[in-house]
């Protein structure tokens, strides 16, 4: 009858008994199993009532147990270099999270927190109790530094159960950080400042022996540098000359020995006579022996062709007419017997010119030698010129990159002096503590209402689930449908369970007695649990 009566149209659509329940939809069986539900709920009240007030009791129990704690933060700036970096670079190239990474590693170690509890007497109830692992442990989880901004601040925070220690704490964290910080860069610049000495030195002593050894080969092959390539040409256009013009006059005397020969064999002989005789010549005669000799002077180095050279040729026939003229005119002379007479023909002069060029070959012959000896050795030196130049360059390209790198290193050197200078006078990149850790005057924490609260839907939760686990194991019959699927035959009529006054004032009593133990039992277990985890933490 229930069953059919569930099978009616309902809101206007038709809900088959047979088709299974939707979540949140409007069927009838998913109707029957929320009121199926709450009918369990309904009948086990006492249980779900029970453990949530159980889990309540215990939840607010731990809460109230935990001790307050307090929080205190400082805020850190980070003050930019207060001198442009196009004037004066920062050697510190690390960026401010990295860093801040590396100076939380150095500050949170064990020995620096060691030394700040011993310094400043943190923790002086719990020496003794527990080890200084787990009191730096405990300073390690309850310290936090975040980065504000675009990296230009952080918050170094702690919390802990004593207001003033957390506000000395935090306090002293930001101190440690400020003075690492200092200390990173000055080691920064100290360990740039000692690598651009080392480099410095080392280059120094590179660039010293290159130069000695430039100077010991300049000093050594004078002759044979670049630079002496235009002496080399000059003295080689000079000795080629001077070469030619000794040639010229060794070609230019031999002409004129040859024409000497010429003349002397073809004029009258010249008679020399010994014993008594003399040789008599007359002015005309002596006349015209000088002019000979000076035309034989003016043939050689003129030409006979030349006007000087034909006078003189026209006044030597003119005289050697006239001494003939004489001579036909004369009387003749008594002969006289000479008592020697040259085997030769002989002219004094020409033989003394033609002695004079025989001496002057020979002299521009032996000169020649050695001209032609200079000539080759500035002909070798110039070619040897492009093989030294070719050494040299490599030497002077090693000097140069030397040098600029020599250079580049006393820049680099003198920036970081006048960075460290900077860092000195506090005018670089710092730390500042903005706001310092005040002492806090109110608890952030537990948050006992949120923790009460999360206990007593969690002991509903609980409740409500442990009633329906009973309820399933339970086999009785609860309802006139069980007992309809049961019998399988309709029931015709429910009579339901009657209590008297006696019995409903006795139930109540022990509901409350009840509720009390379990809040009693769940408070106990609440201060067991907060004590045991303390044990634990202190450990």
């Amino acid at each position: 009858m229930l069953h059919e009566a569930f099978s009616a149209e309902v809101g206007g659509i038709q809900v088959s008994a047979s088709q299974p329940a939707l979540p949140g939809s409007l069927d009838g069986r998913g109707f029957e199993e929320f009121r199926r539900y709450l009918d369990i709920i309904r009948r086990r009240k006492v249980i779900v009532i029970l453990v949530t007030i159980g889990f309540f009791c215990c939840a607010a129990m731990i809460a109230r147990q935990m001790p307050d704690i307090y929080r205190s933060q400082t805020v850190i700036l980070v003050d930019a270099q207060q001198v442009p970096s196009s004037y004066v670079q920062s050697t510190v190239s690390t960026s401010l999270q990295d860093r801040l990474a590396t100076i939380q590693q150095q500050v949170m170690s064990p020995t620096r927190l060691k030394n700040m509890i011993e310094k400043n007497g943190l923790f002086p109830e719990l020496r003794g109790k527990i080890s200084e692992e787990a009191l730096i442990l405990k300073i390690q989880k309850s310290t936090s530094v975040d980065v504000a901004g675009h990296f230009s601040s952080f918050r170094i925070a702690y919390q802990g159960e004593n207001p003033k220690e957390v506000s000395e704490i935090a306090n002293e964290l930001a101190a440690t950080f400020i003075t690492e910080n200092l200390r990173a860069r000055q080691a920064q610049f100290s360990g740039t400042a000692e690598f651009l000495d080392n480099e410095l030195q080392e280059t120094k002593s590179r660039l010293e022996a290159r130069e000695q050894q430039l100077q010991a080969i300049k000093t050594t092959n004078v002759m044979d540098l670049p630079e002496s390539k235009q002496f080399h040409l000059e003295a080689l256009n000079n000795l080629r000359t001077q070469l030619a013009a000794s040639e010229d006059r060794v070609r230019q005397a031999k002409q004129d020995k040859i024409m000497l020969q010429t003349m002397m064999n073809t004029n009258a002989p010249t008679v020399e006579v010994d014993g008594g005789g003399t040789t008599s010549s007359s002015p005309s005669q002596k006349q015209i022996e000088k002019l000979e000799s000076h035309l034989a002077e003016l043939r050689s180095r003129y030409g006979p062709n030349f006007p000087d050279v034909r006078k003189v040729q026209a006044d030597l026939d003119r005289l050697k007419n006239k001494e003939a003229a004489k001579k036909t005119q004369a009387p003749a002379p008594i002969p006289v017997e000479p008592m020697v007479q040259t085997e030769s023909r002989r002219n004094p002069v020409i033989e003394a010119q033609i002695h004079k060029l025989d001496q002057e070959i020979e002299e521009q012959t032996k000169l020649q030698g050695p001209l032609q000896q200079q000539i080759d050795l500035h002909v070798t030196k110039l070619e040897r010129v492009p093989i030294f130049e070719q050494q040299i360059a490599g030497l002077m390209r090693d000097y140069d990159s030397l040098r600029s790198h020599y250079q580049s290193l006393l820049d680099k050197k003198l920036s970081a002096q006048m960075a460290s200078a900077l860092e000195v006078r506090q005018k670089g990149e710092r730390f500042v503590i903005l706001d310092p850790a005040p002492i806090p005057e109110q608890p952030s924490g537990p948050n006992r209402v949120i923790i009460g609260f999360a206990g007593l839907i969690v002991g509903l939760i609980g409740g409500v689930g442990l009633a329906i686990g009973i309820e399933m194991m339970d086999l009785s019959v609860r309802s006139e449908h069980e007992a309809t699927e049961l019998l399988g035959i309709p029931v015709l009529a429910g009579i339901p369970q009657m209590y008297t006054a006696a019995e409903v004032r006795s139930r109540r009593i022990s509901f409350v007695l009840a509720a009390i133990l379990t809040a009693s039992l769940s408070s106990g277990l609440g201060v067991f649990i907060s004590v045991l985890t303390r044990k634990i933490g202190s450990f």
